[in-house]
């Protein structure tokens, strides 16, 4: 127990040495939040479908009614899945900038992989945190930010952060891939297990 609670520290000064090195168009101290609507979310995704920051299109599953939420959450997490997809595979996220945690597989979870450049965004097309399965299959991603630097939790697909002390972060997991029976905003998704 003790050394995954050092891994976990690990974690945060990961995120944390990431966030305070400053965030590429991002300003920290002040961060607008955007809010779109449905009909602004669809205009976002044909742009950039059009402008090619889709791969393997045709390969994406399709849309997924997630319950319990708005219409406009449900377009939000959409294009949140449709944007993971070419992650699907662990080597795609790690050409992308993806670098292991260090962390051990978390039950529910799995393992967790950092892009330290997006630490603290709220962008719905690039999560700093994807989490994957032993053998390289995408769980789902997971939006991170350091408390230190958002002295309130930032909002993500109309949900509040919720803070993970031990680490110093806010957290979001969205299980927008690997659907969680418990809900697309819960932790831990029981269908996700460790070796």
């Amino acid at each position: 127990m003790e050394r995954l609670i050092c891994r976990f520290v690990v974690f945060g000064l990961i995120a944390s040495v990431a966030a305070c090195g400053g965030i590429e168009g991002n300003d920290t101290g002040n961060k607008t939040r955007e809010t779109h609507t449905t009909n602004q979310l669809e205009v976002a995704n044909d742009r950039a479908r059009n402008e090619g920051e889709r791969e393997d299109e045709d390969d994406c599953p399709d849309r997924v009614h997630f319950g319990g939420v708005s219409r406009q959450i449900e377009a939000q997490l959409n294009i949140a899945r449709r944007a993971v997809c070419k992650y699907r595979r662990l080597e795609a996220a790690l050409a992308a900038g993806y670098v292991n945690t260090g962390l051990p597989c978390i039950p529910g979870q799995g393992y967790h992989y950092i892009k330290n450049s997006l630490v603290g965004t709220t962008d719905i097309r690039h999560p700093s945190v994807l989490m994957y399965t032993a053998d390289g299959h995408l769980n789902s991603p997971e939006w991170v930010a350091p408390t230190a630097d958002f002295p309130t939790p930032p909002s993500i697909f109309g949900q509040t952060m919720h803070a993970e002390d031990e680490l110093g972060l806010w957290i979001q997991h969205v299980w927008v891939w690997k659907l969680n029976p418990n809900g697309v905003f819960d932790d831990l998704n029981p269908n996700v297990t460790c070796p």
